[in-house]
């Protein structure tokens, strides 16, 4: 099977996806960038993970309002969501996505990447706003993505990405002065004191990071924060 057919352009899926939630489709893309580099310096499943990459958010065709990346004039239907929907509505992307790639009869590595792109991460921002709902009353386990935590290095390199991709992007959008190299230390520690890195090697991460810091320096032209490296 050429699974890389499945990401051409050209191909129906594809077409759809760019159309239907356009911003998740550039994400994606973005995304497939940064895996790249990392999965040859590692030795990884190149072809494997650049699919994964390109397909691990299409289930949010579904319901493409629901993600920021695709909200225009900042209508965002989560403002007037009870936090426990909210959480239904986005985490559900997965199941979404591998359905998708299950029925396309991709391989099995290339839906456990896509299953495990989020570990059994919590939903940080949807958890806060059912603590201030809720006064606190809130079981954080209610708000974590219920797919276990990556097996896999191809697993981890593409949660790392994926999360380093939207915090960069969401940044840069917003016109702050972004030190790159410092929020992608800072997002790996989170994801590693959360125990969601764990079958990954210090040597790895490093290696990592260092390549990330370069790929999203030219992919959003950083603008870095000197009176913040100087404190």
């Amino acid at each position: 099977m050429d699974v890389k057919s499945f990401i051409d352009s050209s191909y129906p899926l594809m077409e759809r996806f760019k159309e239907v939630a356009p911003g998740t489709y550039r994400h994606c893309l973005n995304v497939a960038q940064m895996v790249d580099p990392i999965s040859k310096e590692l030795n990884l499943d190149t072809e494997a993970l650049l699919v994964a990459a390109t397909l691990h958010d299409i289930g949010k065709c579904n319901n493409p309002d629901y993600f920021i990346e695709n909200q225009l004039d900042d209508k965002n239907p989560h403002n007037d969501l009870d936090p426990v929907i909210s959480f239904q509505y986005i985490s559900r992307h997965v199941c979404d996505s591998v359905l998708k790639l299950v029925q396309l009869g991709l391989p099995m590595n290339i839906i456990q990447m896509v299953s495990e792109h989020h570990g059994d991460s919590i939903m940080k921002a949807i958890y806060q706003k059912a603590k201030e709902k809720y006064n606190g009353s809130t079981v954080e386990a209610h708000y974590r993505y219920k797919s276990g935590k990556p097996l896999t290095t191809e697993s981890c390199v593409l949660m790392i990405c994926d999360v380093a991709e939207s915090a960069c992007r969401s940044l840069h959008n917003s016109d702050k002065l972004v030190d790159v190299k410092d929020i992608i230390e800072r997002l790996v520690t989170g994801m590693t004191d959360d125990e969601q890195l764990d079958v990954m090697t210090i040597k790895d991460l490093r290696v990592i990071k260092k390549i990330l810091n370069k790929e999203i320096e030219n992919m959003f032209h950083k603008r870095i924060d000197y009176d913040a490296e100087k404190e």
